[in-house]
C-alpha cells in the first residue's frame, strides 16, 4: 500500500511485544474492542503480527490511506485521532472519529479488494500496518480470534448506524451539541482544542459553514461555553448535554 514519502517507519521482527498485544482477553457477549480482539491470538501469532507490521507516525492533517488504494493491509491505530471519510459521489461525509486502540475501517477492510474509505490524521497520528495475509491466516487458523473479530465488527457497524441515525434526526444546535460532547469525552476535559476546522465540522454534521460558525457564536454568547480559535472551554455541560437531547 502506497504510503506518505516523508514520514518515519520503523518495523519490529522481535521483542519488545506492543501494549496492545499485553492484555489478557476473554470473549463475552458485550462488545469487544479492538485491542480485546488482538489478545485473543496467541503467544506465537503475536510475534507473527510483531514480525509483519509496520509502524508508521503521520502529522496531523495526512492522510493515512485514500480511497482507491489496494487493500493490502490491516490499520491499527495507536495513538493520535483519526477522521474516517466516506463519499458520496465526489463530496466527503465523516462517519467517524476514531480513538487510539481502534482499527481503521475494518468493517470494509474484507469487502473489496480496494479501500473505500479515506483516513486522515487529526493530529501527531501513529498507525500499525499489518498484512493482510497474516491477518486472513490468523482468521482461518484460530476459532477465538475469528468470533472475536466478527463480534468486534459487528459492534462497530452498530455504533456507526445509531450514530448517524442520531445525528440525522438533530438540528444543528443538537448535532453541534453532540459532536462537542463527543470530544469532550475523548479529550478527557471540558477544555480542548478542536482537531478540525469549520468547514470540516461543517462536513461532518451535513451543515453550511455558516451554521456552525453561528451556532457557535450563539452557545459563545449565551455563556455555554467560550470559543477562541479552535479553544473550546465548555462551561456549562449540563445546558450542552440538554441542547443535545432536545435539538
Amino acid at each position: 500500500m502506497a504510503c506518505p514519502v516523508k514520514q518515519k517507519v520503523s518495523k519490529h521482527n522481535v521483542n519488545p511485544m506492543p501494549d496492545f498485544l499485553t492484555q489478557k482477553s476473554r470473549l463475552s457477549n458485550e462488545f469487544i474492542s479492538a485491542e480485546a480482539c488482538l489478545n485473543t491470538l496467541s503467544e506465537q501469532e503475536k510475534q507473527e503480527l510483531i514480525s509483519h507490521k509496520t509502524d508508521i507516525e503521520f502529522e496531523a492533517g495526512k492522510y493515512i490511506v485514500k480511497r482507491g488504494l489496494l487493500a493490502n493491509n490491516v490499520l491499527y491505530l495507536t495513538e493520535g485521532l483519526v477522521k474516517l471519510e466516506f463519499f458520496n459521489d465526489t463530496k466527503p461525509s465523516t462517519i467517524a472519529i476514531l480513538q487510539p486502540h481502534s482499527f481503521i475501517g475494518i468493517v470494509c477492510c474484507f469487502a473489496f479488494k480496494k479501500i473505500d474509505f479515506t483516513a486522515t490524521a487529526l493530529n501527531k497520528a501513529k498507525v500499525s500496518f499489518i498484512s493482510m495475509d497474516v491477518f486472513e491466516r490468523f482468521i482461518k487458523g484460530n476459532g477465538d480470534f475469528a468470533l472475536s473479530l466478527i463480534k468486534h465488527m459487528s459492534g462497530i457497524s452498530n455504533q456507526l448506524i445509531h450514530r448517524l441515525t442520531l445525528l440525522s434526526q438533530k438540528n444543528v444546535d443538537g448535532a453541534l451539541s453532540f459532536i462537542l460532547l463527543d470530544f469532550k469525552s475523548i479529550m478527557g476535559s471540558d477544555e480542548f482544542e478542536l482537531p478540525m476546522t469549520r468547514i470540516e465540522l461543517a462536513n461532518m454534521l451535513d451543515y453550511s459553514k455558516e451554521s456552525i460558525i453561528n451556532t457557535l457564536s450563539k452557545f459563545n454568547k449565551e455563556g455555554i461555553l467560550k470559543v477562541d480559535g479552535r479553544k473550546v472551554n465548555i462551561l456549562k455541560p449540563q445546558n450542552l448535554a440538554q441542547i443535545c437531547k432536545l435539538g
